[in-house]
């Protein structure tokens, strides 16, 4: 018995300490009851039994509202809530937003993490469970030092620390794996169910626990289908097949056969860009519903249109979108940077994030070979996954011979490319002609060809390049179509449908296929469209193998046309993005694939067999990594090693996909920018600017950014969110518009 007012609570809100317990102990059992191979594999690594684990961290975290400081600031702030809602009505969540709430509880300094541990240390817990206690709100990091190292608690920090230093004194990258998924799983799981509890007591909805179900769509299997069927028991499968081949469905198929023989609980397919695993989660969500699309622009992708159409609310959207960034649905598409990105254990929910990672099966999707950064990442986290016991299959149609020793030295038992012949020999396409170029005038004659066509699709390997082709076939009314990164997201999904409805496989078979697709990198495997006839320039072997699998994509019996260009500059080859822009000769020095690349291509007929060849040739040996590259990987370990426990000072923004000192990939710094101003300068809230931001912001890079100020093309604003002013930069009218982008011409006035 106690003389408080009110029994005791849980928050201002009125919710009892009781009922709150209650409801997450009971969450964390619906958890667990849907993912019952989360409970076995961490039995058969750690030894423990994870259901009882939870249940005692569940029961216990809150157990410091109990501390009569705090429940008497609580039962203050409880009240203060009824004499507002007497006057205004409403709810809490209502009442939430004002100054005055939860105002007690602040001012008593308690920290009823801190406390919790404090009343259960007759418990005897092991240090697995204390962290997750201590860690539930997310403050058990270097940032937060101050609350942990005082007279209440520093006894708590050193114990700690010294099993976190325990760890990282023996530089073991196996050690900090094995001993993180010990910690991470009832960590991460009891601030998921915590939450999870919490938003059901506000009344709001939460998405359901749901397990991976998946039915093969067509009557037989085909080539690379049937070869994942034979050797879906390996751990780490390279399965190299042309494309459309069917490898979406085959990567199903490998994740059905790994989750129904107990290897795996869910899906983490990881795709290069964020606009691959756009196209990807919509191909795949055709066969299945509850598929998870994350990465920095996917809310628009997913949920924008539908919150808009009053389809869907705007705080059930964010839980679903929450939920694929955690890797909690059945089937998660996301970009290789989000994986990386949680690696370096920088935020709390990192370590969930990579908790759910080791309990999943991966499919890495069309990897860059070309770029050393993205693949000396990439073994980094093969090692961790190894150690984790996750299944891994990596498909590509220009995947390497070469690459097999790099994942020997990291003890995968594989000795092999999986490879589907079955269409190996035909001949998909011809180089009609190779031709070196500086201006478009001096490929009239090609370009011709595709407005006499009507059907055409032309590669860029740069944006401003993209924007010329595009001006040219504007100029003769040839319904040219640019793709680029530099749209804005509603923009990009307007220009994705407006590419299907021109060369989409609905146009060609209804025989109304018409226009010119003009597309950069991003283009390369997003877009589902095709032609008989392609300009492209010169790209690394891997890079162009996958650009011209959108010629005759639809027709076997056709035989594409293909005129490559290389690029000039200053009687100079014009290798951008390929390379590295050398600032002491001010020139673009090639990557060596690329060199390699021009000095093989010959006009000829190619197979896919023939393409195989060329692309083991270029990579005929695995190249060593630059140094910085190497550097780089060095850091995501140390990173994951160091980070393993307590989490560091720097805390990263949600959707970054980089920490102090290493990156996911080799570009330069980006930044965002406004296509125009806001109507108002002054954003009552945060939400209301992040949903404006959604519609009418991009990416470009810090340095386009600086010389576009430098010229006048974009301007530095100042607006108002909620009590804070910000800057943002806002291109000026006339530099941006729906049908080209954001175009600078950097080509020929920054360099």
């Amino acid at each position: 018995m106690n003389n408080y007012k009110y029994p005791m609570l849980a928050k201002p809100s009125g919710i009892t300490l009781e009922q709150h317990t209650q409801g997450v102990v009971s969450e964390g059992k619906l958890l667990l009851e849907q993912t019952p191979y989360v409970v076995q594999k961490y039995q058969e690594r750690v030894g423990k039994n994870l259901a009882i684990r939870l249940e005692r961290v569940c029961e216990y975290h809150d157990w410091g509202k109990k501390t009569p400081k705090w429940q008497i600031a609580c039962q203050k702030d409880y009240d203060a809530f009824l004499q507002w809602q007497s006057q205004h009505g409403g709810t809490f969540k209502d009442y939430s937003k004002t100054e005055n709430a939860g105002e007690n509880i602040r001012k008593t300094g308690v920290r009823h993490e801190i406390q919790s541990l404090r009343m259960v240390e007759n418990k005897k817990l092991p240090l697995p469970q204390q962290v997750a206690i201590a860690a539930h709100h997310g403050k058990l990091g270097n940032n937060f030092k101050a609350r942990w190292t005082n007279e209440e608690a520093s006894d708590l920090w050193a114990i700690f620390k010294r099993e976190s230093n325990r760890v990282i004194e023996q530089s073991s990258l196996e050690q900090s794996a094995k001993v993180h998924y010990e910690f991470a799983g009832p960590r991460g799981l009891l601030q998921l169910v915590d939450h999870r509890a919490s938003a059901k007591e506000e009344g709001e909805s939460v998405p359901d626990f749901t397990q991976f179900s998946y039915q093969f769509p067509h009557k037989e299997k085909r080539g690379v289908q049937r070869l994942i069927e034979q050797h879906w028991k390996d751990d780490l499968l390279l399965v190299r097949a042309p494309t459309g081949a069917g490898k979406t469905d085959a990567s199903l198929l490998w994740a059905q056969l790994q989750i129904e023989n107990k290897r795996a609980d869910r899906l983490v397919i990881a795709m290069p860009t964020r606009f691959t695993s756009n196209a990807l989660a919509i191909n795949v969500a055709e066969s299945l519903s509850d598929t998870g699309l994350y990465h920095s622009s996917a809310w628009f992708a997913k949920f924008q249109e539908q919150i808009d159409a009053g389809t869907i609310k705007k705080r059930e959207a964010e839980k679903i979108h929450e939920f694929a960034r955690l890797l909690q649905t059945p089937i998660t598409v996301c970009t290789i940077d989000h994986l990386l990105m949680a690696l370096t254990l920088t935020r709390e929910d990192h370590h969930l994030i990579a908790f759910n990672m080791a309990n999943s099966c991966l499919v890495i999707d069309e990897a860059d070979f070309y770029d050393d950064f993205t693949q000396a990442n990439i073994l980094v986290l093969l090692e961790i996954l190894k150690y984790w016991n996750v299944p891994v299959l990596l498909m590509s149609a220009s995947l390497p011979e070469s690459v097999l020793p790099s994942y020997q030295k990291l003890g995968f038992k594989i000795d092999k490319i999986i490879e589907d012949t079955s269409d190996n020999s035909r001949d998909r396409f011809e180089i009609k002609s190779i031709k070196e170029y500086t201006d478009l005038e001096e490929i009239s004659d090609l370009l011709d060809l595709c407005v006499e066509k009507g059907t055409a699709i032309v590669y860029a390997n740069t944006v401003d390049k993209a924007a010329i082709f595009y001006d040219w076939f504007k100029k003769r009314k040839a319904n040219p179509i640019l793709y680029h990164s530099r749209f804005t997201e509603p923009h990009k999904k307007d220009k994705e449908q407006e590419l299907i409805n021109a060369l989409g496989k609905e146009a060609w078979e209804k025989n109304c296929a018409n226009g010119i697709a003009i597309l950069t990198q991003i283009g390369e495997m997003s877009i589902n469209i095709s032609a008989d006839i392609m300009i492209s320039e010169l790209c690394p072997i891997d890079r162009l193998t996958q650009r011209a699998g959108r010629l005759c994509r639809f027709d076997k019996t056709k035989v594409g046309e293909l005129y490559l260009l290389v690029p000039q500059k200053n009687d100079l080859v014009y290798p951008a993005p390929y390379g590295e822009y050398d600032r002491k000769i001010k020139a673009w020095t090639p990557c060596e694939a690329f060199v390699k690349t021009s000095e093989i291509l010959d006009t000829t007929s190619y197979s896919a067999e023939r393409l195989v060849s060329l692309l083991n040739h270029v990579y005929a040996v695995q190249e060593s990594f630059s140094p910085k590259a190497i550097n780089n990987a060095k850091h995501l370990k140390e990173y994951f090693s160091w980070n393993w426990l307590i989490n560091p000072t720097q805390i990263p923004a949600t959707d970054d996909t980089d920490a102090n000192f290493w990156k996911s990939r080799n570009i330069s710094p980006q930044d965002t920018v406004y296509i125009e101003k806001p109507l108002s300068n002054t954003f009552y809230n945060y939400f209301n600017f992040q949903n404006w931001k959604l519609k009418n912001s991009l990416e470009l890079p810090v340095y386009l950014i600086e010389k576009g100020t430098k010229l006048h093309m974009i301007d530095l604003v100042r607006v108002k969110i909620k009590e804070e002013y910000e800057s943002i930069y806002v291109i000026r009218e006339g530099f941006y518009n729906s049908e080209k982008g954001a175009i600078f011409l950097e080509e020929n006035q920054f360099q």
